[in-house]
């Protein structure tokens, strides 16, 4: 089955699942991000002439993917086992 096919298969209530899965995983994402950012102006001792570092969409959202999966492989093991 094509990823068109299925997501064209799937009810309101799944596609909305999924939408709120992938939103929660990118606030963890820019948790992370933000965190990594932080921890690297604590070891420059927030020099003048350490990196601007920041947040690029494509670091957000790949992060977010990652996290997704994740989070998704462990609500799988949780409700298989309640059903």
């Amino acid at each position: 089955m094509k990823l068109s096919d299925w997501l064209l298969s799937l009810t309101s209530k799944d596609q909305i699942t999924l939408v709120g899965l992938y939103i929660i995983s990118i606030y963890f994402s820019k948790l992370t991000l933000n965190g990594l950012i932080e921890l690297y102006n604590e070891k420059k001792n927030y020099s003048n002439s350490r990196l601007k570092l920041r947040i690029t969409p494509v670091s957000l959202l790949s992060l977010a993917f990652i996290y997704c999966i994740i989070f998704y492989k462990i609500f799988r093991g949780i409700f298989s086992s309640i059903l």
